[in-house]
């Protein structure tokens, strides 16, 4: 993307009007080096890991910047079964639906409960102003079902100063009892979030052949959803404007990034100072050139186009794409799960 390209620059000022960001892993287990705004210097990650092994893994490896505790989270305080799968990561508040999972290639085994375990579940309201979290930016929720408990968990932050959520959902009741897209996205859009991209990723039944390709049934993806500036607008939120614009365009979301940046040079979000007026003003002005500048090829094409072999070009990278998808795609299609 350009902005993570010319990001020094590109967003320098705008950067310099946002001292900190807290970004908040509910099921931090696994590679923490990929995450989303991980280019972002001011940020400051809090993991969450009910697993004690991986916990300590976790701590043990953990770069500057990041914090982990070993807690279950849900929406309050309270003694719960732990479901620990074959597969860890599976492992979940909620009974994994076994005759679901049953008829999937391969599913069955990974989600076979090995041990139950009781732990003490917290609320992210509850627990983080205890450990000095007085605010948090960005939510990131991957606990296998019990998402939407979280949320409702974290109804006071999210209240106040959350501007992005990325949280795995459900289409079909992999887990009993659990909810499912439809009710998290409701509820996310009630406090004013925006649904801005979702992964979509699909199971294969266990009755057809593995070399044989299908399209599969949408079993589970990735939601990410942003604060809408109409809710922050309405509550006068400046400071917040300014970390979901920051937020936005490290996700690539150029244009919602600016149109942030128009509405507080506006005024919509409440009185700017003369520095913060400068700082948008030049993030604006570098913004907008280095996006350009990265859309050269743009005219490249242009130029082809005009001589009769823009044509040519488009048939042989469409030719291209195409293999590379039977060389990669199809071969993901015969595992029990892939993404599209």
């Amino acid at each position: 993307m350009p902005v993570m390209q010319y990001r020094s620059r590109t967003l320098a000022a705008l950067s310099g009007l946002v001292p900190e960001i807290v970004y908040v892993m509910c099921g931090a287990r696994g590679e923490t080096g990929k995450l989303p705004i991980r280019g972002l210097p001011q940020v400051r990650y809090i993991g969450f890991e009910p697993d004690p092994t991986e916990y300590e893994r976790l701590r043990r490896q953990a770069k500057p910047g990041f914090q982990f505790e070993n807690a279950a989270v849900a929406d309050g305080a309270s003694r719960r079964t732990i479901y620990v799968t074959r597969e860890p990561a599976c492992s979940s508040l909620l009974r994994p639906n076994a005759r679901l999972f049953s008829r999937f290639l391969d599913a069955g085994p990974a989600t076979e409960i090995v041990r139950e375990a009781e732990v003490d579940t917290v609320s992210l309201d509850g627990y983080l102003p205890k450990v000095g979290i007085a605010n948090v930016d960005f939510l990131d929720l991957d606990t296998q079902g019990s998402e939407l408990e979280i949320l409702q968990g974290a109804a006071g932050f999210l209240s106040k100063g959350v501007v992005a959520v990325k949280t795995e959902v459900e289409f079909a009741a992999l887990y009993e009892g659990q909810p499912l897209f439809g009710d998290i996205d409701q509820h996310l859009r009630s406090l004013g979030f925006v649904l801005f991209d979702l992964s979509r990723s699909r199971g294969r039944r266990s009755v057809l052949p593995q070399k044989v390709l299908t399209r599969g049934q949408l079993l589970w993806g990735d939601a990410l959803y942003l604060r809408d500036y109409a809710w922050l607008a309405d509550r006068s939120a400046k400071d917040t404007a300014l970390r979901l614009c920051l937020v936005a365009a490290h996700l690539g979301f150029h244009d919602y990034a600016l149109e942030g940046v128009d509405l507080l040079l506006k005024g919509s979000m409440g009185t700017l100072t003369p520095e913060e007026v400068t700082a948008l003003g030049e993030t604006r002005e570098q913004y907008l050139a280095d996006l350009e500048s990265s859309t050269r090829w743009l005219k490249i094409m242009g130029a082809l186009d005009a001589v009769g072999l823009g044509r040519p070009f488009k048939l042989a990278g469409r030719l291209a794409g195409q293999v590379g998808q039977r060389l990669v795609k199809d071969k993901e299609m015969t595992q029990y799960n892939w993404i599209d």
